[in-house]
């Protein structure tokens, strides 16, 4: 009969990684000016998404209509800044590669 217990070692691993992390500490890449510039300025860039031709009949619907105070596109920019924010991790990686692109 073995002596291991595995849920002592699956938090032994756990700390263990805290522990790698802690110790990395903090990125020096500031990330708050691209966050202020998520859904600020010019938008000169689109993003695909694919849609059924009833859920792109009413995007355009929503687009064209007085009576729903909704902008779509504006939702979904608003959604992907709230990602952003949910995912810094991602969101660091991503300008960080920007950076890189403007660099070249």
């Amino acid at each position: 009969m073995s002596n291991d217990n595995p849920f002592g070692e699956a938090m032994d691993d756990a700390a263990e990684e805290k522990d790698r992390v802690d110790q990395q500490g903090s990125s020096d890449f500031d990330t708050e000016p691209y966050y202020d510039a998520l859904n600020t300025g010019v938008k000169d860039h689109t993003i695909g998404v694919s849609v059924s031709e009833e859920m792109h009949q009413f995007w355009r619907e929503l687009q064209d209509t007085d009576d729903v105070d909704v902008n779509p596109a504006q939702s979904i920019r608003n959604h992907l800044e709230n990602l952003a924010h949910r995912h810094p991790d991602v969101f660091e990686r991503a300008m960080r590669k920007l950076e890189i692109d403007r660099e070249m």
